[in-house]
């Protein structure tokens, strides 16, 4: 999803906790869509707020099922590109809801954004909203708290 190159590393790995490292910079190279999260962290009555960007659906929904007083989602937009929000250009636009579907033997994501708009995943020509089987939503705008 997410590219580092070692020349945009910041200080040392493990500097800033363990596991850790800080970037001065990402990349992708699929043109695909991705998440932004807002996470509120919470230590001993003291919060910060940091940004998860995370790729597809399957961690998104992991990340909502681990929250907790500590680490609570305060705010889900959604990156889409062009072919997809059919515009000219990238777009980011706040999530609302997102569905997941089979059409045939694939499994293709919904996402409603806040202004009404439904983006899909699909890339199969032709391909209709109403054709997709075994929808299962796992994101509402109301499993979030707002700040």
């Amino acid at each position: 999803m997410f590219r580092t190159q070692d020349s945009d590393l910041i200080g040392v790995p493990g500097i800033f906790g363990e596991g850790v490292a800080h970037w001065h910079s990402v990349s992708r190279i699929l043109r695909t869509h991705w998440y932004h999260l807002t996470v509120r962290l919470t230590d001993q009555g003291r919060s910060t707020e940091c940004v998860e960007m995370i790729e597809g659906e399957h961690s998104l929904q992991s990340m909502l099922v681990t929250q907790s007083d500590e680490r609570d989602i305060t705010d889900v937009q959604v990156m889409t590109p062009a072919w997809m929000n059919k515009s000219v250009g990238w777009d980011m636009e706040r999530v609302t809801k997102v569905t997941l579907g089979n059409d045939s033997d694939f499994e293709v994501c919904l996402i409603e954004v806040e202004g009404g708009a439904v983006y899909h995943s699909s890339h199969r020509p032709g391909f209709q909203i109403d054709s997709l089987t075994d929808l299962r939503p796992i994101f509402l705008s109301s499993m979030i708290r707002s700040v």
